[in-house]
């Protein structure tokens, strides 16, 4: 029983392969000389919430034009 509480304590703690471990992350995303198009989260959520909005009427413009 002891043997599985430590491999357990072992996975969990991680290592130098654990997540935020390498030396890239996600600020490098937004650095501004990075290529292609620059869009914020607000704008990316601001669209995709558009979009969704635009398929749902367009479902329920289909029903009532059957």
């Amino acid at each position: 029983m002891s043997g599985r509480g430590n491999t357990r304590r072992r996975a969990a703690a991680g290592g130098p392969g654990a997540a935020g471990g390498g030396s890239s992350n996600i600020l490098q995303f937004y650095q501004d000389d990075s290529p292609g198009l620059q869009v914020g989260p607000t704008t990316v959520l601001v669209a995709s919430l558009s979009f969704v909005g635009i398929v749902v009427l367009l479902h329920i413009w289909g029903k009532f034009r059957m």
